[in-house]
């Protein structure tokens, strides 16, 4: 299993986990074809409400799944602790890989925040990576999912169809 990872800052942090099961070249494929004529990427939160409409609705007919973990409070202590679950959640369960949207500046944090949770949960098999957002379409969905959940009303309602689980923490 692949699974790749964006946050997005509303009222609580959220943190997205999209979970490939087999190879995601046909997905990348997909998400590639939803940029128009000279975009590098997708970027959720700059889009119109009918591309984001669009958007979503491929992300739900491509079938992903996502699990998303939220927690209030500081941004740091936040990422840390879903950051944290999301390991003791996929890592006994077979991840391989785990890529995470590059905060450049802030990476070393996550480092330290993996490295101790895969001491605790993991099975020397999953290796993490962090990677910009036009280096990995697969970091789009879990934008585009985390934005909609954060959003909340119609937007939650529309990824609702690829969420396995919503894992509130730090209450």
């Amino acid at each position: 299993m692949h699974v790749y990872v964006d946050e997005s800052e509303r009222q609580d942090y959220l943190l997205c986990a999209v979970l490939v099961p087999g190879s995601p070249d046909p997905l990348r494929s997909a998400l590639r074809a939803l940029c128009r004529p000279g975009q590098r990427r997708v970027h959720f939160a700059k889009e119109n409400d009918a591309r984001r409409r669009a958007i979503l609705a491929e992300l739900v007919r491509l079938g992903l799944r996502a699990r998303v973990y939220t927690s209030p409070g500081a941004v740091k202590e936040s990422r840390e602790l879903c950051l944290a679950a999301l390991v003791a959640d996929v890592a006994p369960a077979g991840a391989r890989r785990l890529i995470l949207e590059s905060r450049e500046s802030m990476n070393h944090l996550d480092v330290l925040t993996l490295d101790a949770a895969l001491r605790k949960h993991g099975t020397g098999q999953l290796e993490y990576q962090h990677l910009r957002p036009h280096e990995e379409p697969m970091l789009w969905s879990a934008d585009a999912i985390a934005w909609a959940v954060g959003a909340g009303g119609d937007w939650r309602r529309r990824v609702d169809p690829v969420l396995v689980e919503l894992v509130r923490l730090g209450r």
